[in-house]
């Protein structure tokens, strides 16, 4: 007989996991979390802001404290590595050769980083974000080293020259887009972030690679594509994640595109398998399509909710895309599909960071992004795109229309 409940994995959508089978009142010894991480689950968020910053510790960004597992009898099997799979008789092998046998498992193995493929890539001072362990490399660094060279104009890359440039550092950020987070800001939203982060020191190069790493043992330039080169003390490399489905390649699991299928209950196609957080191709029943999302709100409600279905509830997996980010002295948030917009407005003064963006199918709200807007215009975003809320345009794009007027739909 097997372990009641496996977590294979120990990231964010593990932590929470365990949060929520524990407030579903399991017995103690019936959760078992397996992982290759050396720490308890923590979030990820933090790592390239508050942590890096030195704003909060390791303590600080744990989703639940040791004493927690303890209290509950939650076994947490840190640093173990599992080798092999056998879904069909319901084991896990680590690299011992030990078995782990289960009844039900919940796969929660997380993305590991791109990296370049680049001369140099070895070298001392080239780093990529993960873990507290890489931010804590970074931050080592950033008390050396003078000059970054940020590569990647995303989420991680944005976030990462922000902070470092709070540190002091002499940031210049590379990115092989257009413009910056182009796959999310429309033209208008980059170039005011474009304009924010120049101003505040940040060196912008926009649609150039790093093409090599160059320095003796340590890195010491970047050539871009362009033969451009930039001097730097270290260099932080921010260009995306993959899922982290290596172990169930040649297994009888349904892939796409890389990640788990799963149904609207979290669910695989193998019973009792079930699969949360950025390996997991789930169906959105909001905007009906199978998605995957690389975000911390999405590994922690997929990881609560799978934990939920185990424990025996039916509640299909409702939850609207959300994102976040803190930057330099700003913090935005976006929720929705842009998809299918046919029309976007804005409200506010794009000019002083105080707007909001709302994408429009139809005069349907179908995304929204707010950053230092009145409350009743973020309190609103998420809850418009879930009823499909029908908009008047041009009231919506007059600041000085209440929300709750731009629902009249006569012009």
């Amino acid at each position: 007989m097997g372990i009641p409940y496996v977590i294979l994995g120990g990231g964010v959508a593990a932590g929470y996991a365990a949060q929520e089978f524990v407030e579903q009142g399991i017995e103690p010894d019936d959760l078992c979390i397996v992982t290759a991480d050396e720490r308890l689950p923590y979030d990820r968020p933090p790592l390239s802001k508050s942590y890096m910053a030195g704003k909060k510790s390791r303590e600080d960004i744990l989703i639940n404290p040791e004493k927690f597992y303890a209290d509950n009898g939650v076994d947490v099997r840190l640093k173990t590595r599992i080798r092999a799979v056998d879904l069909g008789s319901r084991r896990l092998y680590d690299e011992d050769g030990r078995d782990i046998e289960f009844d039900q498992l919940l796969i929660a193995t997380g993305s590991s980083v791109r990296t370049l493929d680049v001369p140099g890539g070895d070298l001392t001072g080239v780093h990529y974000l993960r873990s507290n362990a890489d931010a804590d490399g970074i931050v080592d660094d950033a008390k050396n080293g003078q000059r970054a060279v940020v590569v990647g104009g995303g989420y991680i890359g944005m976030e990462v020259a922000a902070t470092l440039t709070g540190r002091g550092v002499e940031v210049t950020l590379v990115y092989d887009g257009k413009r910056l987070l182009e796959r999310l800001f429309t033209p208008e939203m980059s170039a005011f972030f474009e304009q924010y982060y120049t101003e505040r020191g940040v060196k912008l190069i926009a649609g150039q690679k790093a093409k090599a790493f160059e320095g003796d043992e340590r890195v010491e330039r970047v050539k871009l594509g362009s033969g451009q080169t930039l001097e730097a003390d270290f260099v932080v490399v921010g260009v995306g994640v993959t899922p982290a489905t290596g172990l169930f390649g040649g297994s009888e699991l349904h892939m796409q595109d890389g990640g788990i299928v799963v149904n609207k209950y979290l669910q695989t196609n193998l019973p009792g398998i079930y699969a949360a957080g950025d390996v997991a191709m789930y169906y959105d029943v909001l905007y009906q399509k199978h998605r995957r999302i690389e975000h911390w709100d999405n590994a922690m409600q997929q990881g609560k909710h799978a934990a939920q279905i185990m424990h025996g509830s039916h509640g299909e997996y409702m939850h609207l895309p959300y994102f976040f980010s803190d930057i330099f002295d700003l913090s935005w948030e976006f929720w929705g599909d842009t998809d299918n917009a046919d029309e976007i407005v804005y409200r506010g003064d794009l000019d002083s960071g105080e707007f909001s963006v709302w994408w429009l199918n139809g005069w349907t709200i179908v995304a929204a992004f707010v950053m230092n807007r009145p409350d009743d215009e973020r309190d609103r975003a998420a809850e418009w795109i879930r009823m499909h809320q029908r908009v008047n345009p041009d009231l919506l794009a007059n600041a000085d229309v209440s929300p709750a007027k731009v629902t009249q739909l006569r012009v």
